[in-house]
């Protein structure tokens, strides 16, 4: 039980860590005076802006590799590329966990130790890469729904990389004690 458990949180931490990286709502700022109204988002790839003055309504959206006249900043860089990594990461220990599920039989252990310890390396990567992108604080700025998805993504992945532990522990018992039985 704790491994299909440990499956299907490891498959919601990599939709989640993955939703969180793709949307542009890592950093939101917003003013309103005198009529006039202006929010920024800014995620890992896309900055939009919106501007409320009087007689037009401007929206844009650039993605951050698109301009070259401004440098991304570094942190940016970093945490986007850690949260890739993470998501692949969390898809590689659903797979490896599915298919070990799959393909068991009474001689293979039910998951093994692998699955386990790399949904854990994912949930670190998850929230090192937020505390990277956090290490730049920014006036104005707070931090908003994909700065937060991606920190559960990677609390959700520890998890699972528990249950995987537990469940491959739980699964030798059971093998120890038939071999006993039949021994």
């Amino acid at each position: 039980m704790d491994a299909k458990l440990a499956i299907l949180l490891s498959l919601f931490a990599c939709v989640l860590n993955s939703i969180g990286q793709a949307i542009p709502y890592w950093l939101v700022a917003s003013i309103s005076e005198a009529g006039l109204s202006a929010s920024v988002n800014m995620g890992l790839w896309s900055v939009c802006v919106h501007w409320d003055i009087p007689g037009a309504n401007i929206d844009k959206c650039l993605a951050q590799w698109d301009n070259r006249d401004h440098s991304v900043p570094r942190y940016i860089i970093e945490a986007g590329y850690i949260e890739i990594g993470a998501s692949i990461l969390m898809f590689s220990s659903t797979i490896y966990g599915v298919v070990r599920t799959v393909i068991h039989t009474p001689t293979v252990v039910y998951t093994t130790r692998e699955s386990g310890v790399i949904c854990i390396l994912a949930g670190i990567m998850a929230l090192a890469g937020c505390i990277v992108f956090a290490s730049e604080t920014i006036a104005g700025y707070y931090y908003h729904v994909g700065f937060a998805l991606c920190i559960v993504a990677g609390l959700i992945s520890i998890i699972s990389g528990i249950l995987y532990l537990l469940a491959r522990k739980d699964t030798q018992d059971m093998q120890d004690i038939q071999f006993t039985r039949f021994a």
